[in-house]
């Protein structure tokens, strides 16, 4: 009945100008969405608290890192029962486990942006994951956009009768945009 999403993420950016250097994103400066099939029908949410840290060159996407931690108490479906579901020993457990990770120290060239390579850890279950962003300069900033897809129950999201993906679908899509400074 009520989804699950998958966090996780992400975010990156970094404009030509600002090589190397760390540049920090939190809720503020951008969004972190996902969505994910419930009953048939798609449903979105977003993450309202998360902070990401990157230090990445694009003229040297071999070197650098991505640090996202997810507040996992702050999802937002717009759907107050939905909410608790996903916030409770089903999903994310956000009593015992308050914070979802993502660590990339990979990156690579991707078409006409980059593809991240880390391990994202959701309620204790830390498995790899990949993140395809592109980056843009914007005001002294940088942007980045990108997406990311995770199968829920490859972290435990979803226990008893919320393993089945008769009503909720394993598949989710993650949506970000982030202005890094």
């Amino acid at each position: 009945m009520k989804a699950l999403p998958g966090i996780v993420w992400i975010a990156l950016a970094a404009s030509p100008a600002a090589l190397a250097e760390v540049r920090q994103a939190d809720a503020g400066a951008g969004t972190l969405q996902f969505s994910a099939m419930q009953a048939g029908a798609k449903f979105t949410g977003e993450f309202k608290i998360f902070r990401a840290r990157l230090d990445f060159d694009p003229a040297n996407p071999s070197k650098g890192s991505l640090d996202v931690t997810v507040e996992t108490t702050s999802i937002d479906t717009q759907d107050a029962e939905r909410d608790e579901i996903l916030e409770s020993r089903d999903f994310f457990w956000t009593e015992k486990y308050p914070q979802a990770v993502f660590h990339a120290l990979r990156f690579e060239p991707d078409g006409a942006g980059f593809r991240a390579s880390g391990e994202l850890s959701i309620r204790g279950a830390k498995k790899p994951a990949t993140v395809h962003f592109t980056l843009a300069p914007a005001a002294g900033a940088s942007v980045m956009k990108g997406t990311a897809t995770l199968r829920r129950l490859d972290f435990g999201l979803g226990q008893g009768e919320w393993a089945s993906t008769e009503w909720v679908g394993d598949e989710v899509e993650v949506r970000f945009e982030l202005t890094f400074r």
